[in-house]
């Protein structure tokens, strides 16, 4: 057993440890939000943790697996504790209760505590059990390393119904190292402000300072060439934008420098620990979530910068162990013109996939969550085109992937759910590739709205692998066959690629010929549209594959 992966899980439950939560639902919220990646407002709803609760902590109902879940959660109070297989027996015993919708009567009638109760009346539990729709499984989650007999167990209930899964310490030590929230500049940074100083304290370990800082001072601190100073800013550099240049532009004006304060909205800085000493205030580490944007600009200029030019600037001590530092940023950048991409690049989602990318197909590809980001790899896919192919080829509903406001808004926990990985990352970017290098094959008209007629494209190359086994295995572990055989992959896919391009022109040509009122473009975004299409490319591949039975995805795995 690991100290370092028992503290580093503590550390992350500990913003999930409020109200009348105990560890043990501290632990479970965070692995809802985290690993099972549940809405957070969901959450909640979904725990049932307490007095009566039957040996059942949570249950999640998933719609689109037809699964219901089961969760129990064992927190241990120190990293030297092991997970035996009571609780894994335990587990399997509550799983009886949803068996038959006769034993959820029985469940009902045991007089469960409320929580349990609306869970099951919430989401119609009975009825998915009586008509078979949705299958059984069930999680133990711990903090704890399984022993010999808690290992033994699990193995014995290999193969068996419902399925038994336990996390214990290593399993989310994993994650909860993939998703930290970036920490502070460890540096103490003394600031020397002008025009006096005001200080309030807004609760216990929490105050609040603001200043006119010297812009010099601004441009010295640690971490802007690296941007480790924004570590937890929603959003990097943007380029040349307009507000960019405005600034550039006063910074480059030593007349303007004295109005800057009135011009500029300040900066926001977070820090550990602040101390204030004859007017200087000394800040434990500091990290920047508000004015990245002027921030760069102040450093990229800071050869003209004059002590005449100010900023108004907030610090704000943050108590440990909170999710104070996340709510400020979040809603500091929520007053500016930050779209919902932006804000959740904070989220535990995009870092946990972030640092998978890294780790599996760095330097190669890197999976970019903020704008303005720089991750010095040789290919970058963006969270918004990888939202976009998620949406149409495992989603399966190419019509809104186009939609790009409901990308991170109401779909997002549809597009980046718990079976979004790294490897499937790599195969829709390797995809999206093989699509954009035959945007020449495809009609002018296809051509000129290419932006939504790829996303179509992707989704009938998807529902053409899913014709063969190997096809579908594909789709669902990318990583069985990538990146080891990229090469023999690449060749098939784009032979599937060019024949589905063939096919959309072949049916737009015969449409437009047929009706002068028919317009691909409403068609690629429409459901109807999308599914007439399909069913003519998917004809022409049926025939195909009876005539060359090679046509169809037949590549084997390398493992």
């Amino acid at each position: 057993m690991s100290q370092a992966e028992w503290d580093v899980i503590q550390a992350e439950i500990a913003t999930h440890h409020v109200g009348t939560r105990t560890q043990s639902a501290a632990l479970l919220a965070w692995f809802l939000e985290t690993v099972w990646r549940l809405d957070p407002e969901d959450v909640d709803d979904a725990i049932c943790d307490g007095t009566g609760d039957k040996g059942i902590d949570g249950l999640v109902v998933d719609e689109d697996l037809r699964e219901i879940t089961l969760f129990q959660t064992k927190h241990r109070l120190a990293a030297d504790h092991g997970q035996g297989d009571r609780d894994l027996r335990d587990l399997v015993g509550a799983a009886a209760y949803f068996e038959r919708p006769e034993s959820i009567d029985g469940l009902v009638n045991s007089r469960p505590n409320a929580e349990l109760l609306r869970l099951l009346e919430r989401n119609g539990v009975r009825a998915k059990v009586a008509d078979g729709s949705h299958a059984s499984r069930t999680i133990l989650i711990t903090n704890g390393v399984l022993d010999r007999q808690g290992s033994g167990y699990l193995a014995a209930m290999a193969g068996r119904t419902p399925a038994l899964t336990v996390w214990d310490e290593h399993d989310l030590a994993a994650v909860a190292q993939r998703t930290q929230r970036p920490g502070f500049r460890p540096e103490t940074v003394v600031l020397r402000p002008v025009g006096g100083l005001t200080e309030t304290v807004l609760r216990a370990q929490t105050r609040l300072a603001i200043a006119l800082v010297p812009a010099t001072e601004l441009a010295a601190l640690p971490g802007i060439a690296d941007l480790s100073l924004f570590g937890r800013n929603v959003r990097l550099g943007k380029g040349q934008t307009r507000v960019n240049r405005d600034i550039a532009k006063t910074i480059g004006d030593p007349e303007e420098h004295a109005l800057f304060p009135a011009y500029h909205n300040g900066m926001t800085l977070l820090t550990r620990g602040l101390t204030i000493t004859g007017g200087d205030l000394a800040l434990n580490g500091v990290s920047v979530v508000n004015g990245c944007q002027s921030l760069l600009a102040l450093y990229e200029h800071r050869n003209s910068l004059t002590r005449r030019l100010n900023v108004l600037v907030k610090i704000i001590v943050v108590e440990p162990e909170t999710d104070l530092a996340d709510k400020i940023t979040r809603r500091t950048n929520n007053q500016n013109p930050v779209d919902i991409r932006d804000q959740r690049s904070t989220d535990a989602t995009q870092r946990d996939l972030q640092t998978q990318v890294r780790a599996s197909y760095g330097p190669g590809l890197g999976f970019a969550i903020r704008a303005g980001e720089q991750l010095g790899t040789t290919e970058v896919l963006d969270n918004q085109s990888a939202a976009q192919l998620l949406m149409a080829v495992y989603v399966e509903e190419p019509w809104n992937a186009v939609r790009k406001v409901r990308l991170f808004d109401q779909d997002y926990h549809r597009i980046f759910n718990r079976q979004v990985d790294a490897h499937r990352l790599f195969f829709l970017h390797e995809l999206a590739k093989l699509v954009d290098a035959c945007k020449h094959r495809l009609r002018p008209e296809l051509q000129a709205s290419f932006a939504s007629a790829r996303l179509t494209i992707a989704y009938l190359i998807m529902r053409v692998l899913r014709e063969s086994t190997q096809g579908s295995e594909l789709l669902a572990e990318p990583e069985r066959w990538l990146p080891d055989r990229l090469p023999e992959v690449g060749d098939a896919v784009e032979s599937i690629v060019e024949d589905v391009v063939e096919s959309v022109n072949f049916y737009v040509l015969d449409r437009s010929a047929a009706d002068a009122t028919f317009d691909p473009k409403v068609v690629l975004k429409s459901l109807t549209g999308v599914q007439a299409l399909e069913r003519d490319v998917l004809s022409h591949a049926r025939r195909q594959a009876r005539r060359d039975a090679g046509f169809l995805f037949g590549v084997p795995p390398a493992r």
